[in-house]
């Protein structure tokens, strides 16, 4: 960083002469432009203070100059960034004297408003009426003077940037519409289109609710040349927000708004960067992010690529949607859950999250990592009646409901010390909420019902429970993110899924899942019913490794069919993985059927493993041709009758071709352990033979009567032995009258 000498200094003040009142002549802005930026670079205090004296010496002679309080106002600005103290106090009385010799001006309001909006919220040496400054008033104080400059010159570039800045910065009362409203009007001539400006209107049209606006602004800008890496960046926050397409997020919530995200993202724009890594802290662990900060280029956008790929396929939407959902949260959270400039306290011993987040309350950290809950609730104001913690004042309370496959979350956020700062607590009884609305809502918040109207000795209990859920719901909350699927009505059925068989070298999976046949008949229309399947398969570490999304039409229900079942295969790398499943009919209409863990085996390995066991009825059950002459058969829901035969089907990997091994196949019945000692009924099925296994995959198929064992529940298990090794599979299977 180079440093601007005291000579430099001298002659750049020394070219500033002042001009005859009122107009302020061209070359005086532009001189007073050139001494701020100058300034900019200086880091030498002591040359600077010995400018600033020789500027007072030679204002005892020029005191009603206004350049020269400007000149003088400069310097004091730089000089309380640099060292603090009282040299804003002398910025800001510098600035005010200026503006009341030439109010015409624009550049004293400027300076008023610089100084308002950068002072510190506790600098040394502030005197009398200025502090106001302190805390939400700097917005604005700022506001107003960044106004009276553009309502001097409409098209002054340097106060219609600093105006939007501020009125995008500002959390309370901020002056959106009018700075949007000037710069609307400062750069309707082409003249005033540079780079920096383009990109603040652009952010301030999307913070106003005109994303459509703020597209053609950032394309402008991108048109320019002017930093694109940033300009690819805002395109891609504002895409989202456009009008929706077909998938409900907007025109850019896939294709445009990845490609501008992953254009911007190879740029070495060390800012840009940064913003990209900011987008992600709220819902990523710095340890995950770790990586972002070494790579650069292609590897970069690699890297980002997948981690939104693996949010799209464990979240079962399409590529590029999280992505876009993320921008729409970060516009939402902005907008409703931003946090005063007052500097966060916390109370040791009461918080139960501390999210170090310096822009959003809890609400927003929650907000963005999981978006809107399918229940809010916003209690009427109570003060103290009924909350447990020793409370002088509260602004509000709130409760989340978040509706999960995995298991619901219960939120509840309390407003202490400041209207704009709520912060999560573990139970609803630390809200400050009167008996009488508790009582009132409480079928609204899960389990809230049942402790109410509960006894003196259950509440007990229950409340320690409801605190315990409170801060379990806590913890997944704020170290987890998703974006669930929600239905107006939850589909009835059941999915399976099951690893066997191989194709192109790697191991199937077969999603066999059964739906609610009266679901298929509410269905309108008279032909084929569209049901769509999705699901993905994911590391223990969350890295997605295969997907599945698939439309199948199927015929309508005949009179008195309860199920109907579907199947569909995908290929699995080997390993052990996690599924999630979901299956709709419509938007409405659906379901996600919760998180569950697979071993898919090496098909291509050295170790005896086997596949799943398919169970079903020939004829009956879902049909999958192994090979051109061989057929194994699935049931979705494995419950047979007492008369009924099965048939088995399971496959081994890592045999030698022509090598002998024995099998066994037994069903045992799942019994009490009086009734195993009574020794009631048939207890088992069991079948050993030696059979010689060929290929690289032994198949073992048989049939299995199950006539004559007991209605209930029995486990299937199939062991094969061979070559000094062993490997066994396991599964239930309901038997019925």
């Amino acid at each position: 960083m180079r440093l601007v000498s005291l000579a430099v200094l001298v002659v750049l003040l020394g070219a500033t002469a002042s001009a005859p009142l009122p107009a302020q002549a061209p070359r005086d802005r532009q001189a007073l432009t050139l001494l701020r930026d100058s300034l900019s670079f200086v880091r030498d205090t002591t040359a600077l203070l010995a400018v600033e004296q020789r500027e007072i010496d030679l204002a005892r002679n020029r005191r009603d100059d206004p350049m020269t309080h400007l000149r003088l106002g400069l310097i004091a600005l730089r000089l309380g960034e640099l060292i603090g103290n009282r040299h804003w106090d002398d910025a800001y009385g510098e600035f005010e004297w200026a503006a009341e010799l030439a109010p015409q001006w624009p550049w004293p309001w400027l300076g008023i408003g610089l100084v308002a909006g950068r002072a510190p919220n506790k600098a040394e040496g502030f005197a009398g009426g200025l502090f106001a400054l302190i805390g939400e008033d700097r917005h604005r104080i700022a506001g107003e003077a960044f106004a009276k400059a553009v309502a001097a010159d409409p098209s002054f570039t340097d106060a219609l940037r600093e105006f939007a800045v501020v009125a995008r910065e500002a959390t309370l009362d901020a002056p959106l519409q009018q700075a949007l409203a000037a710069l609307r009007i400062g750069m309707a001539s082409p003249l005033t289109w540079e780079g920096e400006l383009l990109l603040e209107r652009g952010r301030l049209e999307r913070l106003a609710g005109s994303p459509d606006s703020a597209v053609v602004v950032f394309r402008r800008a991108l048109q320019l040349g002017f930093r694109p890496a940033m300009a690819w960046l805002e395109l891609a926050r504002t895409y989202p927000l456009t009008e929706p397409d077909s998938t409900g997020i907007g025109v850019g919530g896939t294709a445009a708004s990845m490609a501008a995200y992953f254009a911007g993202a190879s740029s070495d724009d060390d800012e840009v960067m940064t913003l990209y890594r900011r987008d992600l802290e709220p819902i990523a662990e710095d340890s995950l992010l770790t990586p972002l900060d070494t790579l650069v280029g292609d590897a970069r956008v690699a890297w980002l690529r997948a981690f939104w790929g693996d949010r799209d396929a464990r979240d079962l939407r399409v590529s590029g949607s999280r992505l876009a959902e993320h921008f729409r949260r970060w516009q939402v959270a902005r907008q409703e859950f931003r946090l005063a400039p007052f500097r966060r306290r916390y109370n040791f011993g009461l918080e139960i999250f501390r999210s170090g987040e310096r822009e959003l309350d809890d609400r927003g950290v929650v907000y963005l990592r999981h978006g809107e809950p399918a229940k809010r609730i916003v209690w009427p104001a109570m003060r103290r009646a009924n909350t447990t913690l020793a409370l002088d004042q509260t602004y509000g309370s709130e409760t989340w409901h978040y509706r999960r496959p995995d298991g619901d979350l219960v939120l509840h956020f309390l407003a202490r010390e400041d209207q704009a700062d709520f912060r999560a607590v573990q139970s609803v009884f630390d809200l400050d909420v009167a008996q009488d609305q508790l009582e009132f809502r409480a079928s609204e918040v899960p389990g809230l019902q049942r402790l109410l109207f509960a006894g003196p000795y259950a509440q007990l209990t229950l409340r320690e429970q409801e605190r315990l859920r409170g801060r379990r719901s806590v913890a997944v909350a704020t170290q987890s993110d998703s974006w669930e699927r929600q239905y107006e009505t939850l589909l009835s059925g059941r999915v399976q899924w099951y690893a066997a068989g191989v194709e192109a070298g790697m191991p199937l999976v077969h999603l066999v899942y059964a739906v609610d046949a009266e679901a298929l008949r509410a269905v309108p229309g008279r032909g084929p019913i569209p049901v769509t399947l999705r699901g993905g398969f994911f590391t223990p570490a969350g890295e997605a490794v295969a997907t599945v999304d698939t439309v199948q039409y199927v015929r309508r229900p005949e009179p008195g069919v309860r199920q109907m079942a579907f199947r569909a295969a995908v290929r699995v790398p080997p390993g052990d993985h996690r599924v999630r499943v979901g299956v709709d009919l419509t938007r409405r209409v659906g379901a996600i059927f919760p998180t569950d863990s697979l071993r898919v085996p090496d098909v291509a390995g050295d170790s005896l493993e086997l596949s799943a066991l398919l169970i079903g009825q020939r004829g009956q059950g879902l049909p999958w041709a192994v090979t051109p002459i061989d057929t194994a058969w699935l049931d979705p829901i494995p419950v047979y009758g007492t008369a009924d035969s099965v048939t088995v089907y399971v496959e081994a990997y890592g045999v030698r071709r022509g090598t002998e091994h024995t099998v066994r196949i037994s069903i045992t019945r799942q019994r009490g352990t009086i009734a195993r000692l009574l020794g009631r009924g048939k207890e088992a099925v069991s079948l050993t033979e030696r059979t010689t296994l060929d290929g690289e995959k032994g198949k073992i198929r048989r049939t299995l009567a199950l006539g004559g064992l007991e209605p209930g529940n029995y486990v299937l298990e199939v062991s094969v032995e061979g070559e000094g090794r062993e490997s066994s599979r396991r599964r239930g299977l309901v038997i019925r009258e």
